[in-house]
């Protein structure tokens, strides 16, 4: 541990901080310190998550601090005290005192999932905080211990089955909660959602409702950011603030979450579903009412509301389904485009106004509350989420007035939008996909604006609002988004060296084809195979595991159909890479991640095929080996016809005519691209000593507009290449280097994302290298032992002979008997391998026991005969066409005949006009076969090529093939 001051604040932190942790310390407390909003930007890997923690509870105590020595020390002028509000600066919010006592504030950290939340809570362990109070905010789902309540499948029928137990007090869990929620949730330690429920079930105890209790008294709030954006959520989780700092971690998804926490929608089926459920309620009652005729009285349930009041919630729901159904669309597109206070028109219709609202809302509550009391059959619960959606549904109406209960907020922020009602159905591949239903339809209720949501944040009581992340760029965009005044903002540099990373924009592929990924080529057969031979040929160099992000799912699925009805997939296995594809189910993620890092445990190479915004583009580990390379294909813009992305673009397009600052809709559409890029390279870079590579096959990267909207880090790495060959042999070198060079930590270390690491080279690429030479010894072996004995005659013949044409004699040998990459099935060799995994410290042993077979004596094995034989295999590798290998073959056999080294020149130029990598190191190789006489004019050839194209033939293995 090790302590500095920052800002009159003395910081504890677990190692000497990088200079990039320090910069990031200081604009946090100046946050903290003013009571100012900040928007911060430190890449993944620079140790944010312990900067955040240890900067934000070290004020906790300055400010703590500052409390008590004002209670003791109230006189301005005492040194002590004096210090001590500097270092805890301005009390924002006097209100919060209580009694004349000004309590401390709460830091209510919030990140995207759960699971985010744990890491976080891993980080604090290792702090000098760890001693503080610290609490965690779950839902029912994870927190509830209840048999009968978490057997439900959905979540609203879950919590409204909850809320009756507790109203009815039939819940034992819930009922111990005053009694033993300080004995079982109190504790001198941090406590995660897992050790909250294991202590629950210990004690008999709520965790959901024991944890609540508690959350007021920390010092610490852990939540999802959900928890604290959404009002419904909010209010239901009781969850209020009395000058407390927010901070979001992982923010670059909380534009999106305030505007869909903001949102909602109703259909005429749950509107039906509505009024079913009101007519099962009004049978029970009548039931109730004629207990006394029945040989078993009907317990009655307890209820809030009267027999007329039923009917009258009956015949609203009627009304409400009458006024949807009579909404006329527009005949051409079958939707209907509206102001966001249209949807207050609607529901005048049916006497349901922003007076009563909140008295129907409470009505829907207890109606909801008597149903889950009084029936738990699977269809009761379907209508009765329904009556719970609705309630919701007005919940949000009737917030979009805002706090000042104004309509023009309404129009402001929001939009309707109605469409033909879609429902979802399953295809014979397990795809859903939507029909319309051609009497029903959907009222959508769109907010446009996460500055509404913010705005309604900020004006909670709160101290100040800190939003960071590693990808926030361009922060402009982002500041302009949220719509709240921000004064501090920071673009952290990385903490990594220049040799740590490779940033390639490729331009073209392998076969010189360009690489535009949008909607037009990817249904041109064309570009799906120069995109897939880009990807098998840095299938060959890349170690480890290597991450591709794909635009969409669609496109996913075309590419790998497409490469596996071709040789594209079985050219990657065949460089012993596996190869895993995201699955759309989250559920059968786990195990898909499990087997991707299982095979690169294994010490083979691995390929993850994955979408933006997906699962695997953030809360998953890939540090060091488990991804070695991201391959970004094409950008990922928002469905371009989708009515939500078309009214958000019109929402900007209005707003930026009322103020210049704001962004228009296109600069929007192109930045939602830009954030999910981000988002994704920064899956390869995790910590101090990791290294990797990030690889752009779209030639749109290389344009400035593009360019200057990634991750300001990045920008002075990327590197630009007209050829893919060039881009690749960079690459070569970059793994080779850094392979060789750099302290890579082991496989699935533990060592923490924020430490530096200091391990030893698990598989560098000399090894890959070295493993693929051994393999290749053992196939030429049976290469040469081969139980033909006419070919093993003229293998012999042509290792003894020194004569000009001694290729084309190979060629026809070559044609009777091609070497393969297997090893024969009529004459196996047994092999015995001896393979330690784990980072070389032992030479890898190979062992050959070969079978018994009678060579002739006169055989002779050299190196001529071996250079023919490794020149033969990479022209029959390169050249795949049959006609275009023939062709070749025809050319030199008339070389032999004419010996005119002049047309042979020509006739080569002809047939290969295109010049890629590997054809110059076939014309090259040729070099070594020819007679004294024309051996000097091939030579000068030779030398041309290699000046025109820079290339050296001894580095084959360097250079990029085609499939």
């Amino acid at each position: 541990m090790t302590s500095f001051e920052c800002k009159g604040v003395l910081v504890d932190f677990p190692y000497e901080p990088y200079e990039v942790q320090k910069k990031y310390i200081e604009k946090v407390l100046e946050c903290l310190q003013n009571g100012h909003n900040g928007v911060l930007e430190s890449p993944t890997g620079t140790g944010k998550t312990l900067s955040l923690l240890c900067s934000s509870l070290a004020w906790l105590l300055a400010k703590k601090a500052a409390i008590q020595a004002n209670r003791m020390l109230p006189t301005e002028s005492n040194t002590i005290s004096m210090s001590v509000n500097t270092a805890a600066g301005v009390d924002k919010n006097p209100s919060s005192a209580w009694n004349g006592v000004i309590r401390p504030p709460r830091i209510i950290y919030g990140s995207r999932t759960h699971t985010q939340l744990n890491q976080v809570m891993k980080e604090l362990r290792r702090t000098n905080y760890k001693h503080m109070k610290v609490g965690i905010i779950g839902s029912r789902d994870q927190l509830c211990i209840h048999p009968e309540v978490m057997k439900e499948s959905t979540s609203s029928v879950k919590i409204a089955l909850c809320r009756a137990k507790v109203s009815t007090r039939t819940c034992q869990f819930y009922n111990n909660v005053e009694l033993k929620s300080q004995e079982a949730f109190v504790e001198n330690g941090i406590a995660d959602i897992e050790d909250l429920v294991n202590k629950g079930k210990k004690f008999n105890c709520c965790p959901y409702y024991g944890s609540r209790e508690l959350q007021k008294d920390v010092d610490i709030l852990f939540t999802p950011y959900n928890y604290i954006i959404d009002p419904r959520t909010r209010k239901a989780q009781d969850i209020q603030f009395s000058d407390d700092v927010i901070i979001l971690d992982e923010g670059h998804n909380v534009e999106k979450m305030c505007e869909e926490s903001c949102s909602v929608d109703i259909s005429s089926t749950d509107i039906a579903l509505c009024i079913d459920a009101v007519t099962d309620v009004m049978k029970q009652l009548y039931d109730e009412k004629n207990t006394e005729f029945s040989a078993e009285p009907i317990q009655l349930k307890p209820r809030e509301f009267s027999d007329d009041d039923i009917c009258v919630l009956k015949a609203l729901f009627l009304e409400i389904e009458k006024v949807i159904d009579g909404i006329e669309l527009t005949n051409s597109t079958n939707d209907k485009k509206m102001e966001g206070s249209y949807v207050f028109k609607l529901l005048q219709g049916a006497d349901i106004t922003p007076s009563n609202m909140s008295k129907f809302i409470s009505f829907l509550n207890s109606v909801t509350m008597y149903m889950s009391s009084a029936n738990s059959n699977a269809p009761h619960q379907a209508k009765e989420a329904c009556l719970y959606k609705f309630q919701q549904f007005l919940e949000c109406v009737l917030q979009s007035l805002g706090t000042n209960m104004d309509p023009k907020n309404t129009d402001k922020y929001f939009r309707t939008y109605i469409q033909l009602e879609q429902s979802k159905y399953k295809t014979k591949n397990d795809t859903v996909k939507l029909k319309e239903l051609k009497k029903g339809k959907t009222l959508n209720f769109w907010c446009f604006s996460p500055g509404f949501g913010m705005r309604d944040l900020l004006d909670r009581n709160v101290h100040c609002i800190i939003l960071t992340s590693g990808t926030l760029s361009p922060l402009a965009a982002t500041i302009s988004e949220i719509g709240i005044p921000v004064k501090v903002q920071l673009q952290n540099a990385h903490v990594i060296k220049n040799n740590q990373v490779c940033v390639s924009v490729i331009k073209s592929g392998p076969s010189n084809k360009p690489l535009i990924c949008n909607y037009s080529s990817r249904n041109n057969s064309d570009f799906l195979i120069s995109l897939g031979q880009t990807l098998v040929n840095f299938s060959r160099i890349i170690p480890g595991g290597t991450l591709v992000f794909f635009p969409s799912y669609p496109f996913l699925d075309q590419c790998v159909n497409h490469w596996q009805g071709c040789n594209i997939w079985a050219s990657i296995t065949k460089n012993k890479v596996s190869i895993f594809v995201e699955p759309k189910n989250k559920d059968v993620l786990n195990i898909v991640i499990d087997e991707y890092y299982n095979a690169i445990q294994e010490n083979k190479g691995a390929m993850l095929l994955a979408v933006y915004r997906g699962k695997v583009s953030e809360g998953l580990d890939f540090s060091d080996w488990k991804a070695r390379a991201v391959i970004i294909l094409g950008l990922p813009y928002p469905p371009y016809q989708d009515p939500r992305v078309v009214m958000k673009r019109e929402y900007l397009d209005e707003m930026r005519k009322e103020n210049s600052e704001c962004l228009s809709g296109q600069e929007w559409y192109k930045l939602e691209a830009i954030k999910a890029v981000n988002q994704a390279m920064g899956r390869v870079i995790r910590h101090i000593g990791d290294w990797g590579s990030i690889i752009f096959c779209d030639e749109r990267y290389a344009s400035f507009n593009i360019k200057s909207q990634l991750s300001v880090w990045l920008q002075p790495h990327i590197k630009i290449y007209d050829q893919f060959s060039l881009a690749y042999r960079e690459n070569v070198k970059f793994f080779k280097n850094s392979g060789a060079t750099m302290p890579s930590a082991v496989l699935f270390s533990n060592a923490s994302f924020d430490e530096p690491a200091q391990a030893t080279v698990l598989r560098s690429i000399e090894s890959v290298k070295r493993k693929a030479l051994e393999d290749d010894t053992i196939k030429l072996y049976e290469s040469y032992c081969d139980k033909n004995e006419k070919i093993i005659e003229k293998k012999s013949t042509l290792a003894s002979s020194s004569s000009s044409n001694s290729i084309l004699e190979f060629v026809d040998i070559f044609e009777e008997q091609t070497i393969i990459n297997t090893i024969s099935e009529s004459q196996p060799l047994k092999v015995d391998v001896t393979s330690d995994l784990k980072p070389l410290v032992k030479k890898r042993k190979l062992k050959i026991i070969p079978n018994k077979i009678e060579c002739p004596k006169k055989i002779i094995v050299d190196s001529t005969n071996n250079t023919v034989v490794n020149y033969m295999k990479n022209v029959r590798t390169v050249l795949k066409e049959k006609d275009t290998y023939d062709n070749f073959v025809s050319i030199l056999k008339k070389y032999i005949l004419e010996k005119n080294c002049d047309e042979l020149i020509e006739r080569l130029d002809k047939l290969f006009p295109i010049k890629t990598q590997e054809i110059i190191n076939i014309l090259l190789g040729l070099k070594d076969f020819f007679n004294c006489e024309s051996n000097s004019q091939f030579l000068n050839y030779c030398t041309q090529l290699k000046e025109e194209h820079d290339v050296d033939f001894n580095k084959f293995y360097e250079t990029p093939i085609l499939y």
